[in-house]
């Protein structure tokens, strides 16, 4: 008798989880087109980049450039209940729905250094730099085409 207690409880423990499921239903491609789900994501994490050189070269006739050597992002966070978020969303331009990836910034915790500062490519550094706490919080980037 205990044995067939143990088996009607298994068998029920078993048949819960598709008893939860019985009211699902099908749906056509018609009703299927008019559903939505959560739109956008979210970015979040620690980054770690670094970047050899950045070169400005100025057009003139003289021609002199600006190099920005060694620059490093070390362990750069967004933080998870603060992401980048990216969505599309519709803005009227002119008298023209226009939809657009738009792209929320956060703050950002983390210094960005840079390690020479040359004014040509072959000068001595000038010195460095260092940006602390770069805070984007707020910002927001939208992006389409025309």
């Amino acid at each position: 008798m205990k044995k067939i207690q143990q088996l009607v409880l298994a068998s029920a423990v078993l048949a819960a989880p598709f008893m939860a499921h019985a009211d699902l239903k099908s749906m056509d491609d018609t009703a299927l087109s008019s559903v939505t789900g959560q739109d956008g994501i979210s970015i979040a994490g620690t980054f770690n980049a670094s970047i050899g050189a950045v070169t400005y070269t100025d057009a003139d006739t003289n021609g002199g450039s600006l190099v920005l050597q060694g620059i490093h992002l070390p362990s750069v966070t967004i933080a998870d209940s603060a992401p980048m978020t990216v969505d599309v969303v519709t803005t009227t331009i002119g008298s023209t729905p226009t939809q657009q990836l738009a792209i929320g910034l956060p703050t950002v915790t983390g210094d960005v250094t840079i390690d020479a500062i040359k004014v040509g490519s072959t000068g001595a550094s000038i010195g460095s730099l260092t940006v602390s706490n770069l805070n984007l919080a707020g910002s927001t980037v939208k992006i389409w085409g025309h």
